[in-house]
């Protein structure tokens, strides 16, 4: 039961990995599941702390990684537990996040991906108005 459990973790189960590109997130390999955005923002160190409060405090998602400047998180659907990538890469010197919300499994996420991540925006927008 233990070694089931250490194999089909979630976290680990199906992931592939990540590829960052000269310190950038990489784009969307299918637009039919996946949304990559580039934000402009006055203040990133502020709003990058803002941010990972945000997805703290956001049910079914989960932070796996969490450094300086870059977060991986994954959100789990409520009904059929698919797991979708969501990463913030924090471009400090120039003051832009590049955020990507991408399904692991299927071709088409029914505009999931999308929705969450202009939530994420809306929500952070909220903070500084």
């Amino acid at each position: 039961m233990i070694f089931c459990e250490i194999l089909c973790n979630p976290i680990t189960f199906n992931a592939y990995a990540l590829e960052h590109i000269d310190g950038n997130l990489s784009e969307c390999k299918l637009i039919t599941n996946c949304i990559f955005q580039t934000w402009k923002i006055d203040d990133s160190e502020k709003a990058f702390t803002e941010l990972i409060q945000i997805l703290e405090n956001t049910p079914r998602i989960e932070i796996i990684k969490k450094e300086k400047n870059y977060i991986h998180a994954i959100a789990t659907s409520r009904i059929m537990k698919f797991i979708d990538d969501i990463e913030i890469k924090n471009l400090t010197q120039d003051n832009i996040f590049q955020v990507k919300s991408s399904s692991r499994l299927g071709l088409y996420d029914l505009g999931v991906n999308k929705r969450r991540v202009q939530t994420l925006r809306f929500r952070l927008i909220d903070i500084y108005d």
